[in-house]
């Protein structure tokens, strides 16, 4: 069942480390979806064959995402925050608009706030990943932009080109107040990827301030013309926050889970 709610959604983190792994539909509180976009729980299709939450995109510049994960409920709130989250991109995702802002986390006492974003390389049929210090982002290949030399691609996997989708791809940003730096661990079931891919330092904003929450997880996406398919989508499993590195779910990287069941078959809402 899709639940819409409007922005913002929000739930108070007590202690750590927090996890969401969707395996009921009970989140709703969590669910920040606008301007069209939608959101289902599938009992069945996460990384592990249990539940996830899947999404798809806003028809203008909107939400399709969890959060707002707020930290005033800790009774210290650490320099360190790790978030984690399974993410898996329907072969269209990419191709019917894609992109924007995948985690965004913010702090009091200083304006930077530490995110994972999504760009195009050139032409547009690929798309990478990100450690970003608001939105000055440092990618594999260089600053900015991907130069075409990222080893991670997101985008149709069809064209025996090595791009990624349909599989699910663990995420995990890294950020600390007091060594200013960002980190963006990536984690693949086939083992080519696995732990620390791209850190920067905040040289935009500085270290500093208080971590205050996490503002989302999915995606806040600048587009129009969205299309419907029933492969432009993408899921979310298994969020892990803490305060030191947290790393792919056990079992992960082993090929020995179960394979989820698609729900490409499923109309798009």
């Amino acid at each position: 069942m899709s639940i819409a709610t409007s922005a913002s959604a929000a739930r108070t983190v007590r202690s750590l480390p927090f996890t969401e792994t969707f395996d009921t539909n009970n989140y709703s509180d969590l669910t920040w979806i606008t301007q069209g976009a939608t959101q289902t729980w599938m009992p069945t299709s996460g990384w592990n064959g249990r539940g996830a939450a899947k999404f798809t995109g806003p028809n203008s510049e909107g939400y399709a995402a969890v959060g707002q994960f707020d930290f005033r409920g800790l009774s210290t709130i650490p320099e360190q925050i790790n978030i984690r989250v399974l993410v898996y991109q329907g072969r269209m995702w990419h191709e019917l608009g894609a992109g924007g802002k995948l985690i965004i986390l913010n702090r009091d006492g200083n304006r930077g706030r530490p995110m994972v974003i999504a760009t195009d390389y050139q032409a547009g049929n690929w798309e990478s990943w990100a450690p970003c210090d608001g939105t000055v982002c440092r990618f594999e290949g260089g600053e900015g932009w991907p130069n075409g030399t990222e080893r991670l691609r997101l985008g149709n996997n069809t064209q025996g080109d090595g791009k990624r989708s349909n599989e699910w791809i663990s995420v995990e940003l890294e950020a600390n107040t007091r060594t200013g730096m960002i980190k963006l661990y990536i984690d693949t079931q086939d083992g080519q990827f696995q732990g620390l891919y791209v850190q920067r330092y905040m040289d935009d904003t500085g270290p500093g301030g208080t971590w205050s929450y996490v503002d989302l997880i999915g995606g806040y996406m600048n587009w129009g013309n969205v299309r419907a398919d029933p492969e432009n989508y993408f899921m979310l499993d298994d969020i892990v926050i803490d305060d030191s590195y947290i790393g792919p779910p056990a079992g992960f990287r082993t090929g020995t889970t179960p394979r989820p069941n698609p729900p490409s078959s499923l109309s798009v809402q």
